[in-house]
């Protein structure tokens, strides 16, 4: 968030503003140095020229890294840093339930670009040519494979998924458009998108509820039913700032004491409370230069001297295997 806020600053800079977008603006930048973080302070934001411009500004800086980091991860100078847990995860699913399914608020496309290059099969949905549109139903079918199974005397085909991850980008993404009254993907417009089309984005500030409204259909209906099914839950690096998209999850954890795993580098206030009221919720978190491990159930935490387990590749290599 840090460095979007710069590319924010300097991007505001160098466009002419409203004396209504610029007192909204300067209200930004006041909760900014009265401590809010970003995503608090963009609250101040309701002019929707001004909304369109950040987003603009954000998808710019997005856009802009997404590129260095496309080229450098397809000639593999660069790991995205879940990759081999996600390899992992991918490759020990049950036969019986062959999807894992991934929620994430992220814009960019490190997610795509590492599975294409670590061979690990996924899909968002979206079905077609050039433009893309939601369509389950059709990914579901082009992702059967044929089996041969042993019935009685006689061998029989049957068509199962291939092992893949379900991705759900769940406040749009880099190549999300839209286009002729739909939600479209087109990787062609990604990174220099014609004028005649609006990136379906979600950007910071409590505008992204209205947003969201907008999109609800493409973006959060199908990951809130794989959330509905599911009773164990992942969480890498996520801070819990999303009360739109954790409302439910919470739920699950706290009242159904489902099993959750938050592995992020720190903690903060809003994890702490979660932990608080979750019987099966671990955390494990850098503490200086250690490693620490919470639950509820059990007093005080586990510190691992030396260990860095809150870093994926370490805690894929050691948890997992590798």
């Amino acid at each position: 968030m840090t460095t979007l806020k710069d590319a924010l600053f300097d991007g505001i800079q160098n466009r002419t503003l409203t004396d209504s977008q610029k007192t909204e603006w300067n209200a930004v930048v006041g909760n900014l140095q009265n401590g809010a973080d970003l995503e608090n302070a963009l609250n101040s934001v309701n002019d929707q020229d001004l909304l369109k411009t950040l987003t603009d500004i954000t998808s710019s800086f997005i856009a802009d890294l997404d590129k260095q980091f496309a080229y450098q991860i397809a000639q593999g100078l660069a790991k995205w840093p879940a990759t081999g847990l996600l390899k992992k995860l991918v490759e020990t699913l049950p036969e019986g339930d062959r999807i894992l399914h991934v929620l994430t608020p992220n814009y960019d496309m490190l997610f795509e670009y590492a599975c294409d290059f670590a061979g690990i099969s996924y899909t968002n949905g979206l079905f077609g040519g050039i433009e893309r549109k939601k369509d389950w139903k059709a990914v579901d079918r082009a992702l059967l494979e044929p089996e041969q199974i042993c019935q009685g005397r006689k061998m029989k085909t049957v068509y199962r998924h291939k092992k893949h991850v379900r991705l759900y980008k769940v406040h749009g993404s880099l190549n999300y458009f839209f286009h002729r009254n739909s939600v479209i993907e087109n990787n062609a417009w990604m990174w220099n998108p014609p004028n005649f089309v609006s990136r379906v984005m979600i950007t910071p500030g409590i505008s992204k509820y209205q947003t969201l409204q907008r999109y609800r259909q493409e973006l959060l209906q199908s990951a809130d039913a794989a959330i509905d099914k599911t009773t164990h839950f992942l969480f890498l690096g996520y801070g819990f700032n999303d009360s739109h998209l954790e409302e439910y999850i919470k739920r699950k954890l706290i009242t159904q004491s489902c099993h959750g795993l938050i592995v992020t580098k720190d903690s903060n206030s809003r994890i702490d409370s979660l932990l608080s009221q979750s019987d099966n919720l671990w955390l494990i978190c850098k503490e200086d230069n250690n490693t620490k491990i919470y639950n509820k159930k059990y007093s005080g935490n586990l510190i691992l001297l030396g260990q860095k387990l809150w870093d994926i590749h370490e805690f894929t290599n050691r948890i997992l295997g590798g």
